[in-house]
């Protein structure tokens, strides 16, 4: 009968335990705040501008447009009120305004905002790098939708308002082409196509973007533990080190942060890395993790375990990030010390933290050529930029050429100045301004470089009228006289005309009086493995037509420039 009891009196006791215990969590639960949006002082306004909410904030860490979340956020100190700017990549046909706070609590308009689109300019389009990339560089431009080269489209690899930057990689252009650049924006603008930008042989050095070397013994490091800037060596050099001794607990939570308010600017940069050299003490070990300050985050192994010996650490950009979308543009950099799988103890010394051209090895020095060539993308015969190398000309007292003639009917064809043949009236039909011809002496000109050379030009004749051009090439010491003859007739609009230097059969103006000058007029073409003395450009009248036409752009380039 006791041991009934027993059992009774133990039942019941549970059954009171469990009563109690669920007592306990209706008494204790917590009644979390939730946000609330009393007022939005502009459902309209233009991207990242800042637009003001009034309400009940306690607590808040974000403000999102719809599922993207806004800048600098400010929240009152009575949190009655916050600022947050407009991201520029949010939802352009509108989203709810979402507000959350560190409890998990949110609330939202019902109304949605709307932003309003800034007009993008373009300013400059730089020369493009035969399969690399080349930057636009201007006023919103990082609201471009769409660029294209020569109609095709090219990928973005990273954007700020004032300078994007593009890839050619997977497009089949020369070195000493000119192509059309052509863009969309976000606001529909009306944006001039680049005409005419410049194709060049792709050319690295190394650079380097530093975010934290600690050289002015200060760091940014911010939590718990022995932080310091110590003075040791590093690979042979004595320099400066940010050390931290500090408690470690493994994935739990962080020790600390180093943050960064700069978005580094890698738009310079061809192939950019992350690159850091750290060092953790003989016997213990440490480990952190990057951040963006986007949500965006990324490992670098588990923890670092370097026997007391640097180790350099270089990775691509933008390989291996968590979380979403990585912006290079806007990238605020952060280390999380978490000591991961490294223990208890977060003990590690870093010599720099960097996004370096290239993978780096500690060896590279800025200005060290990395790939490509130094060849040039073409060798400028006649461009008429130098004012003073290409003055007025005349014939009999009267003007026949001029870089002024012309100059309010048509644009240069390439760069600021061309140069333009009119009639004096003193010529016959067929005669020309033998006496009047512009030259350029060639001797130093390198054409070596190239494998097929190519001479191109841009001519533009009056309208109607159909001109007659020669272009007159002299080699051994201009015994050999080799040309190449043109009848434009364009109608006021420049056309291209171009031959290969070498690899062309010319007709031969050679003097044949001597034996020698026998041997050279018997010649076509000309030898590629000796210079050019000099390239001339006769103006002629063509039959009774009028003289009138610009020249400009008389380049060489390693095969068609068009």
């Amino acid at each position: 009968m006791n041991k009934n009891i027993k059992y009774l009196v133990l039942t019941v006791t549970m059954m009171l335990m469990v009563i109690a215990c669920e007592t306990d969590d209706s008494v204790y639960d917590v009644d979390w705040p939730v946000p609330e949006i009393f007022e939005v002082s502009s459902f309209n306004e233009v991207l990242s501008n800042t637009i003001k909410l009034t309400g009940e904030f306690e607590k808040v860490d974000n403000v999102y447009f719809g599922d993207v979340v806004g800048d600098n956020l400010k929240v009152s100190d009575d949190e009655k009120s916050l600022q947050v700017d407009v991201p520029r990549t949010m939802n352009v046909d509108g989203a709810p305004i979402v507000v959350s706070n560190k409890y998990g609590q949110q609330s939202e308009t019902a109304a949605n905002f709307v932003p309003i689109i800034p007009s993008t300019e373009v300013k400059e389009v730089s020369d493009i790098q035969v399969g690399l990339n080349f930057k636009v560089i201007g006023i919103n431009v990082d609201l471009l939708t769409e660029v294209t080269v020569n109609g095709e489209v090219v990928d973005e690899i990273s954007k700020t308002t004032e300078e994007s930057v593009f890839s050619v990689a997977d497009l089949d252009l020369k070195a000493g082409m000119l192509v059309d650049v052509a863009f969309k924006s976000l606001a529909n603008d009306e944006i001039p196509v680049a005409k005419k930008v410049e194709v060049i042989y792709p050319f690295i050095s190394y650079d380097e973007v530093v975010v934290w070397d600690f050289k002015d013994g200060t760091h940014q490091y911010v939590g718990e533990g022995d932080a310091s800037v110590k003075t040791g060596d590093f690979n042979g050099t004595d320099i400066n080190y940010f050390s931290l001794r500090a408690p470690g607990y493994g994935w739990d939570k962080e020790s600390g942060n180093m943050t960064s308010e700069e978005v580094p600017d890698v738009s310079g940069l061809i192939n950019p890395f992350l690159t850091f050299a750290v060092r953790t003490p003989a016997g213990s070990a440490g480990y952190f993790q990057l951040e963006d300050q986007a949500g965006n985050w990324r490992h670098f192994g588990y923890g670092f375990d370097t026997g007391g010996q640097w180790v350099i650490v270089s990775q691509p950009l933008e390989d291996n990030w968590e979380g979403g979308e990585f912006n290079s543009g806007a990238f605020k950099p952060k280390l999380t010390f978490k000591s991961g799988n490294a223990g208890a103890n977060q003990d590690l010394d870093i010599a720099f933290f960097k996004i370096t051209e290239g993978q780096y090895d500690g060896s590279q020095e800025i200005g060290d050529a990395l790939v490509g060539s130094t060849k040039p993308s073409k060798i400028t015969v006649m461009g008429f930029e130098d004012s003073g190398a290409w003055p007025d000309i005349y014939n009999n007292g009267n003007l026949v050429a001029s870089l002024d003639l012309r100059t309010n009917e048509i644009d240069p064809f390439f760069g600021n100045q061309f140069y333009t043949y009119t009639d004096d009236g003193s010529l016959g039909n067929w005669g020309g301004y033998w006496g009047q011809s512009i030259s350029k002496e060639m001797k130093s000109s390198q054409l070596s470089v190239f494998n097929d050379p190519y001479v191109s030009l841009a001519l533009n004749s009056i309208p109607d009228e159909t001109q007659y051009i020669i272009v007159r090439m002299f080699q051994y010491d201009e015994q050999l006289v080799l040309i190449q003859k043109f009848f434009p007739n364009t109608n006021g609009k420049w056309e291209t005309f171009q031959f290969s230097l070498f690899n062309s059969d010319m007709e031969n103006w050679s003097d044949s009086t001597t034996e020698l000058g026998q041997h050279y007029a018997s010649l076509k073409r000309f030898n590629k493995d000796a210079p050019l003395d000099r390239i001339e450009v006769i103006v002629n009248r063509n039959d009774g037509n009028e003289i009138g036409v610009s020249i400009d752009d008389m380049v060489i380039t390693e095969g068609p420039r068009y």
